[in-house]
């Protein structure tokens, strides 16, 4: 069964429309039942980070592709952007999707040094996704992995955001999960000491 097909029992959906729901539920779960989900989704479905373990279900069945013109960069597009945009410090992603981009900066950030000298800190993301299936499954894909930063959720052409989250890896451990802190007028600002 592929990864597609298992995500669903997973999450306790039957029909994949339903995923996006079950999922925001989790990531918004006090963080002890969150973590503990998170912690069962990665035995179950592998440590390789550097993966959007959503992106073929999602592709597949959420995509509104003629609504809203959405389409996923492949991975190895993905991957390759990483390599050719390399940059120390935040990243920028306007149409974020379920995260596949930003993932492969994250990895390839954190493949470069050793785990311990890396900190979540200084690789933020600022991210947009208009979409309602996908913000759940970034939020998720990006708290799973500790990745500091933030998620509007909302047109970026506009400026306009239905809300705002902060991911907030209050240990600064590239071994953690982010919170995802719900931030409805955009204001909270992560400060490094």
């Amino acid at each position: 069964m592929t990864d597609a097909r298992r995500l669903l029992p997973f999450f306790g959906v039957g029909d994949s429309m339903d995923l996006p729901n079950a999922v925001m539920g989790i990531v918004s779960s006090p963080i002890p039942e969150r973590n503990a989900v998170y912690r069962r989704f990665l035995d179950e479905f592998g440590y390789d980070a550097g993966r959007d373990w959503f992106r073929e279900l999602y592709e597949a069945e959420l995509a509104e592709r003629k609504q809203k013109g959405q389409d996923f960069t492949a991975p190895e597009v993905s991957g390759l952007l990483a390599e050719l945009t390399a940059a120390d410090g935040s990243v920028h992603e306007p149409t974020a999707g379920t995260g596949g981009l930003l993932i492969a900066a994250w990895d390839r950030a954190r493949r470069a040094v050793l785990p311990w000298e890396f900190f979540p800190s200084q690789h933020m993301v600022d991210c947009w996704e208009l979409s309602d299936r996908s913000v759940p499954i970034l939020l998720f894909n990006l708290s799973i992995r500790g990745i500091m930063g933030y998620v509007h959720h909302g047109d970026v052409l506009e400026q306009s955001a239905r809300m705002h989250y902060v991911l907030l890896n209050r240990r600064d451990d590239a071994l953690g999960f982010s919170e995802v802190i719900p931030d409805p007028e955009g204001k909270m600002r992560i400060i490094q000491e």
